[in-house]
């Protein structure tokens, strides 16, 4: 009798170890590929007060953002793809890699598009005051 409650102790403890090997494989590729949460973080490069726009998920995070005319906003990719700052259509930025950070500065009061060239759906706005 105690043989049988072995088998059915052990076979539920592989059970058990396989789900969580399966669980943690897949929080690994949510992680890896970029998942929704993105970091949204601010970037120690950036000065205190200045605007960011972090692309994580595959957006700007925030989407719109408003400075004086002058001012710098920061751009950081947080993610493996590779994206733009594209402003009013013309690539401000250049490819920019994992961890890589682009400094813009505002010209004259307006509303400035922003886009990636690699994902037209990532959209933003600057607001220059």
């Amino acid at each position: 009798m105690s043989h049988k409650l072995f088998r059915i102790t052990t076979f539920a403890t592989v059970r058990l170890t396989a789900a969580v090997i399966a669980l943690a494989g897949i929080a690994s590729l949510v992680t890896a590929c970029g998942g929704s949460s993105g970091s949204g973080a601010r970037d120690d490069r950036v000065p205190a007060g200045a605007a960011f726009m972090d692309q994580a998920g595959l957006a700007f995070k925030p989407d719109k953002v408003t400075v004086k005319s002058g001012e710098q906003v920061y751009f950081k990719n947080s993610e493996t793809a590779i994206h733009t700052v594209t402003i009013g259509g013309k690539n401000a930025s250049g490819s920019m890699k994992k961890n890589d950070l682009f400094a813009w500065t505002a010209p004259s009061a307006g509303s400035y598009r922003i886009t990636c060239d690699f994902h037209p759906q990532m959209r933003a706005t600057i607001v220059v005051e």
